[in-house]
């Protein structure tokens, strides 16, 4: 079985551990949903009330303010277990893929010089010294005596 690209590791940690926050966020605002709306009904049932004594009105403005605060810590969670899934998604699609060990290209020094350590341009033998790239064409030593031209037989 050919295997085009190798697989990632992802630790069981990474794929369980972000959507059980979200979960839980998820809980504590549903219940901070709950709590205040509850609260702030019975609160609101004491107030109109002609019967109501003040530990039913003050009682209830600490709950539906304990309320609020579970709710508010939800919306808090909700957001923060968002993030961590964004940014848990965004390190795993740009994290470098596990490949097979390959041999490591032998590498010189001089290509490893940054630009910062340049001094001067090498020539195409690299021997850092300045030669043209392109020249006159090449003379033959022929012996002097001796002419070309093209009439010659």
């Amino acid at each position: 079985m050919p295997t085009s690209t190798p697989r990632r590791s992802i630790s069981i940690a990474t794929l369980i551990i972000p959507p059980a926050t979200l979960a839980a966020s998820a809980g504590v605002l549903a219940v901070g949903i709950v709590m205040t709306v509850t609260e702030n009904e019975a609160l609101v049932a004491a107030l109109n009330s002609t019967t109501a004594t003040a530990a039913d009105v003050y009682g209830g403005q600490a709950r539906l303010t304990i309320a609020a605060a579970v709710l508010g810590a939800g919306v808090v969670a909700m957001a923060l277990s968002l993030g961590t899934l964004a940014v848990v998604g965004t390190i795993r699609a740009f994290a470098p893929r596990v490949r097979e060990a390959s041999p490591e290209p032998a590498v010189d020094d001089e290509s490893e010089r940054g630009l910062d350590d340049v001094d001067e341009v090498d020539g195409p033998a690299g021997d850092g010294e300045d030669e043209p790239l392109a020249g006159p064409p090449a003379v033959d030593d022929a012996p002097a005596d001796r002419v070309l031209s093209p009439r010659a037989s």
